[in-house]
């Protein structure tokens, strides 16, 4: 039971972190606009070419139109896919993707052995030949944990190595980033070591999924099959699931605000909105940047450093 405990206590850690991370995001201040487009959520006719509900007349007295579906067909590649990195860096993307992608199949594997064991605690089996949706659990998570383990496996190596050997790559990779990979590789390691020789169809996992849902309980036969490697592989994943979101990786949630709440925002600013409001706290910061043209003492608002007739040079 000490290795459930530990796997709850490191899912608590997992979920305080990723809930303090949007609560702190929520709670910043109003973005600076970027205004870049295409902003994918504007419907297709706008969005092909990079327009705006703004260039249209009296846009003010019009109801907004946005496009759920054009938005998820732009994020669906790109996360899936990497397609910015892919089209900006080849090279890079060629070891990247297997890496994510791979990271994809193993939360799809996690899943299927959740599914999986939500099948054995109702009494049913997951086997061949225990019913088409049973058996369909079994053989995918064979296939998406296989999968999984190898791409991220290599792609990970293929990772450290670039940060080794590429010189344009390696200026910009901290100490702690090669920890984030190494750990990353010990766990994927480790994990597909325990495939290869003790756990093929992934049942001493699943079991373990079992018992953690059951808070102790094995289904029959199922414990012994984790063993020490399995089970050092359980450790090190629930340990993964705590430390991803204290690191910067939590890049992989967070980008939906990076999206929605600075690349795409294109909300009004309207007399009364919210927006406004915010805008006009943000006035009343008191900025302390050093640069000469912006006359920040850490005493004057923003409200006083822009009412001012700008000085001509």
């Amino acid at each position: 039971m000490g290795l459930q405990i530990i796997s709850y206590l490191c899912l608590i850690v997992f979920l305080s972190a990723v809930g303090l991370r949007i609560r702190k995001q929520w709670k910043m201040p109003v973005h600076f606009r970027w205004e870049l487009y295409p902003v994918q959520h504007e419907p297709r006719e706008k969005a092909s070419y990079g327009g705006s509900y703004m260039e249209e007349v009296n846009w003010w007295e019009k109801k907004r139109r946005k496009s759920l579906i054009n938005e998820i067909k732009y994020m669906v590649p790109e996360i899936l896919l990497l397609r910015g990195l892919r089209e900006e860096n080849r090279s890079l993307w060629n070891v990247s993707f297997p890496f994510h992608f791979g990271l994809y199949l193993l939360f799809a594997t996690l899943f299927l052995l959740f599914l999986g064991a939500i099948i054995l605690v109702s009494g049913g089996k997951v086997s061949p030949g225990a019913g088409a949706f049973s058996s369909l659990v079994h053989y995918l998570t064979i296939v998406t944990g296989f999968l999984g383990l190898i791409l991220g496996t290599l792609g990970v190596i293929g990772l450290i190595h670039r940060r080794l050997k590429d010189p344009n790559l390696k200026n910009y990779s901290s100490p702690l980033d090669f920890v984030n990979l190494f750990l990353f590789l010990l766990f994927l390691g480790v994990s597909l070591t325990a495939w290869l020789f003790f756990d093929h169809s992934f049942e001493g996992a699943r079991g373990y999924i079992y018992s953690l849902i059951t808070f102790g309980s094995w289904p029959e036969g199922a414990g012994g099959k984790i063993g020490v490697l399995g089970g050092f592989a359980a450790f090190l994943a629930s340990l993964l699931f705590a430390y991803i979101p204290l690191t910067h990786m939590s890049h992989m949630f967070m980008k939906y605000f990076m999206y929605h709440s600075i690349r795409w925002e294109d909300t009004p600013n309207v007399k009364g909105s919210r927006l406004e409001a915010e805008i006009l706290n943000n006035l009343g910061f008191k900025p302390t940047w050093v640069a000469p043209h912006i006359g920040a003492d850490g005493k004057k608002t923003w409200a006083d450093l822009a009412a001012p007739k700008p000085k001509e040079g």
